[in-house]
């Protein structure tokens, strides 16, 4: 009775297995074109962009971003927030070729959400099947899943190239090791050169955010390799609606203030060598040197790795640029007694305040007098987010998007 009772149930979940792959694989044919965006950073700003181009040109799109904000971006351009139970889970990419396929769209862009080897494989090349596939970037991240090089990471993110799909990856970002991985694995690969998208830098909030034009050049090359004209291209930029985590600036002043200050939020930036960037690019367009720049560095307790990470960048030279360094978050005590064991470099403070009002007021007290950037970075998760918030309610926001 006990075994027969076994193989009833085996018989059923093999059936229901069948008719689960039968029911995807009908639903994925039902989309003529998928776009999976993959990369380290920049993610969600790409499907975003690509999408409201693609609806620009007049097709119906889907578009999910998996970022800073899990979102559904519908046909007409409305979004839907994702609700998760519990943690997140590739199995969701199933919902959403399902819901294009409901929504009978012509083009479902996708962020990919893995960081196992692993992961990838079954996203990509099992459920998403992407026709094409953008990878915006190398960096080192999520050490202990993707390894501590570029070389490691560019091997994983070459598993979300399925055989005959195109990849579009930027040139500067290439590696010998994509490459190759991408050959083996019978993908084509087309290396964008700086400046392909270079026509759509005037199209953003400000002309300044041509120093961010990375992710401009591979929607331009995208776009154009789908036939959409510049001015269409042009068009669905200036359309494009940003998330919370997007990099911002707000001008902010009080009557505590002589001068006005930025605000930066580079919380999602995640990895140093990212962080890195923006905040060199966001120096020169405000002109801000060292000693009008205060750092406030929001750490997460579920991500060590990172703060390990941020920990070797600071001994690298990253702490020269501030005037000042404030830490928050649960290893935030542990972070700035390393720090201040070397004997050198800008007084360190961590904040035990939690609420974002405070936060800020703390951190606008080394600047003050003169003026200056706070530039905010580490996470976006938890602390980050609220001060996001919070920027945004008492700020005037200022020409930077990306």
């Amino acid at each position: 009775m006990l075994l027969t009772s076994l193989l009833l149930l085996m018989a059923i979940g093999l059936a229901y297995l069948v008719i689960e792959r039968a029911r995807l694989s009908r639903d994925r044919s039902a989309i003529p074109l998928v776009i999976a965006v993959s990369g380290t950073r920049g993610k969600s700003s790409v499907t975003r962009i690509l999408a409201s181009v693609l609806r620009a040109s007049g097709r119906r799109v889907l578009a999910k971003t998996t970022g800073s904000e899990a979102k559904l971006v519908k046909p007409d351009g409305s979004e839907e927030t994702i609700r998760r139970r519990g943690r997140p889970s590739v199995i969701e990419q199933k919902h959403v070729v399902g819901l294009g396929a409901r929504l009978g769209v012509d083009v479902a862009v996708v962020e990919v959400m893995s960081i196992h080897a692993e992961n990838h494989r079954v996203e990509t090349r099992k459920i998403l099947k992407p026709d094409l596939v953008v990878v915006t970037n190398f960096r080192v991240d999520h050490t202990s899943a993707m390894g501590d090089t570029r070389e490691a990471v560019a091997s994983v993110l070459a598993l979300d190239i399925p055989p005959g799909a195109a990849a579009f990856v930027l040139q500067q970002e290439c590696l010998p090791e994509f490459r190759a991985a991408v050959k083996e694995g019978g993908g084509e690969l087309v290396e964008v050169p700086t400046g392909a998208g270079s026509h759509l830098y005037g199209e953003t909030i400000d002309s300044n955010a041509s120093a961010f034009g990375e992710n401009l050049d591979l929607v331009g090359a995208v776009a154009r390799s789908l036939g959409i004209d510049d001015a269409t291209m042009a068009e669905g930029v200036r359309r494009t609606r940003s998330e919370a985590g997007a990099l911002s600036v707000w001008r902010y002043s009080s009557g505590e203030m002589e001068n006005s200050c930025y605000l930066v939020n580079a919380f999602a930036a995640n990895d140093p060598e990212s962080t890195v960037a923006v905040y060199d690019k966001i120096s020169a367009v405000l002109y801000a040197e060292p000693e009008c720049c205060v750092g406030l560095v929001s750490l997460r307790p579920d991500r060590g790795d990172r703060t390990l990470q941020f920990l070797e960048a600071f001994r690298g030279g990253f702490l020269s640029r501030f005037s000042r360094l404030y830490i928050i978050g649960l290893h935030a005590q542990a972070l700035a007694r390393r720090l201040r064991r070397g004997g050198t470099g800008p007084p360190i403070e961590v904040l035990s305040e939690k609420r974002p009002a405070e936060i800020t007021r703390a951190v606008l007290s080394g600047i003050r007098e003169s003026g200056g950037v706070v530039f905010g970075f580490g996470n976006f998760g938890g602390a980050g987010e609220g001060l996001v918030k919070h920027w945004r309610e008492v700020g005037e926001r200022w020409g930077i998007e990306s």
